[in-house]
Formats: structure tokens, sequence, C-alpha cells
């Protein structure tokens, strides 16, 4: 066999019985909330644990290492427990089991400064760094949205619709690689007297947490929805909006209503495309229309090439406007036809027709 077939065999070994490799996993444990109670997402214990591990190393320096190794465990674990007076709670005994972790574990000199390192340059930085990604995407959304709106006006309506989602996710992604850079950087400036084996470990286990951890954030993101695009169209404008029943919003898809000096309301909603299940939400909900007095369906849309005559004319016999870019092929051709121009408008003077609804003053 030749020489170079048994390499991935010895590299797995080589990390296997390093003890840098523990950085990954006291990394893990430490922010284990379920298990341990997450200590490692408090940086200010994480310093006071690293800080008492550097001076017990010296102090302990000519004491056999069994015992300093047990000198050692008992301050770690002292530090950690102090923060919960009370035995008998939850957040006591989900602390006391990660000193057993520990205890279990950190078995030589070498282990211990493992884990202070993982303490100081492992979650310290990687809470920092989360600190600065944002926890919602509308702050980078809304500052590239509002740039666009202040400088193009209505002509920049198509370009905000179809870029809305994206800007904030490209933002905070963005964010997310400046902190993963600068902190690796910072780190592997720290290792540089290491061998190249123990920084490759340290570096790959501190890139495989942050990246967990940032992806966590991501999911929590995902989950808190950002701010509609209608929303902040509408604000920008100065158009005063209301949030739509939940109800009627399940069954119209609406983003927003508004209402208008006449005292009726116009449904608003704006994207990329119609969704799939537009006829159902169109043709079986006239009544519900009437229920909340609403005259109209605004539909600022983006993407036309779904769109057929037979769908705008549909949409339109049921209290629908399509509002598309100007220089879409569908509103060249539909606004010539006698039977859809009623149905169809020009993107850019979607706003203008909403503030005359309402009677707001044009600017």
């Amino acid at each position: 066999m030749p020489d170079g077939m048994n390499q991935p065999i010895k590299a797995v070994e080589t990390v296997l019985t390093n003890p840098w490799d523990n950085v990954y996993w006291f990394a893990r444990a430490l922010v284990n909330s379920d298990q341990y109670g997450g200590p490692g997402t408090n940086s200010n214990l994480m310093s006071s644990v690293s800080a008492a591990i550097r001076e017990g190393l010296k102090i302990t320096e000519t004491e056999q290492e069994a015992k300093a190794v047990d000198i050692l465990n008992e301050t770690i674990c002292a530090i950690i427990l102090k923060r919960h007076p009370n035995i008998s709670t939850k957040a006591y005994q989900l602390s006391s089991a990660f000193c057993e972790y520990i205890r279990e574990r950190l078995q030589t000199r070498r282990d211990i400064e493992v884990f202070a390192l993982t303490c100081e340059r492992v979650m310290i930085p990687i809470n920092k760094a989360l600190e600065t990604i944002p926890s919602d995407d509308r702050q980078f959304a809304e500052a590239i949205s509002t740039g666009l709106l202040t400088a193009k006006r209505e002509e920049g309506l198509k370009t905000v619709i179809n870029t809305w989602d994206d800007l904030g996710v490209k933002g905070c992604l963005t964010a997310e690689r400046a902190a993963v850079v600068d902190a690796f950087g910072a780190l592997r400036q720290y290792l540089h007297d290491f061998s190249d084996t123990d920084i490759d470990i340290v570096l790959s286990a501190f890139a495989q947490e942050f990246e967990r951890r940032i992806s966590q954030k991501r999911k929590g993101r995902a989950g808190r929805s950002l701010e509609s695009v209608t929303s902040f169209i509408l604000r920008h404008f100065g158009i005063e909006a209301q949030e739509v029943p939940t109800h009627v919003t399940t069954s119209l898809e609406l983003d927003r209503m508004v209402w208008c000096k006449d005292g009726r309301a116009i449904g608003i909603s704006c994207k990329r495309t119609f969704r799939e299940r537009w006829k159902q939400a169109f043709t079986s909900n006239m009544q519900l229309l009437e229920e909340h007095n609403i005259k109209a369906l605004w539909h600022a849309i983006t993407f036309d090439r779904d769109l057929s005559d037979n769908k705008i004319e549909e949409i339109g016999k049921h209290r629908g406007i399509i509002y598309l870019p100007d220089d879409s092929a569908c509103y060249l051709s539909a606004r010539l036809k006698p039977n859809l121009k009623n149905f169809v408008r020009p993107l850019t003077l979607f706003i203008r027709d909403l503030k005359q609804e309402i009677g707001a003053t044009l600017a």
C-alpha cells in the first residue's frame, strides 16, 4: 500500500489522541443548556474561570500533578456553583452536572490548559461576536430600501419589492462573515507558538462551534418574521396603514389595510408574484370583503410571467387591481385590451393612486 493511503487514518488518530481536540467537546458542553445550564454563554463567568485557572496553574507548579489537578478542579467548580447559592434549584443541579462532566475530563495539567483556552479564547470571542450579529434581518433591508426609495421614489418600488427578503438575509450573512473572520484571525494569532497540528485542531474546533451557534441564531432570525415590504413602503411614503385581521390575512393573503376618504378600505399587498392559491382566495371571499368594508384589493406584483389574460380578468372581477412594472410586457399588453385595462396600473403610480384614495397631499 502506498504511504499516502493511510494518511487519513493517521490524521483521525492524531485528533482522537490530541488533548487539544477537547476544545471542541468542552465548547459543546459549555453551551449545552439542557444538560449543563449553558455556563459558556456567560462571558463574565468564562473570564473568571480562565483567570482562576491561569493563577492556579502558577500556584500549584510545585505540587504533584494529581494534587494540582484536584485543586484546580475544585477551584473551577467553586466558581461555577457560586452563582447558585440555593442547591435545590434546577440551575444549581445543572451546574453541578457540568462540574461532574469537567471532573471526569480534567485529568492532567494540559487538560486544564485546554479548558482555560476554550473558556478564554473560544467561548468569550464567540459570545462577543454573536452580540454584533443582528437578531433580525430588518435593519439591513430597511437601510438599503430607504436609500433606494429616497433616491428613486416610486421608480424604486420594483427593486425594493424584488430584493426585500434577500437584502436582509445577505446583510446578516455579511455581518456573520465579518465576525467570524475577526475572531478567527485573533485566535490564530494567539496560537502562533503552537504546532501546526495543534493549531489545525483548535482552529477547526473554533470554526465548527462558531458556525453551529451562528446557525442557531440564523434559525431564530427566520422564526421572527421580517416586516412585510408592504408595511415598509407605506410607512416610507407617509401612508397610515393598519394590520389586517388574522382570518382575513389567511384567506386573502393581504399585508395591510388602508382606509380611504370615503370610509372604506383598500387591502394592500406587495409581492414578487401571486401565490398558487390565488383563485381560491379571490373567488371565494367576496362576503369577507363586504364584512370588513374592503372596496378593493391592490396588488403590486413585479413578476408578470405567470399572469394570463384570464387571470387578470378574474382578479379584476373580484375587486382586484394589479400594479405592474411600467415596462412589464403583461402591463403594456393588458392596458390596451378593453376587458383588462381597468384592472392593471403602472407600478410608478401605486403610491400616487393610493394617496388620492386617502385624500393625502400629493408630493
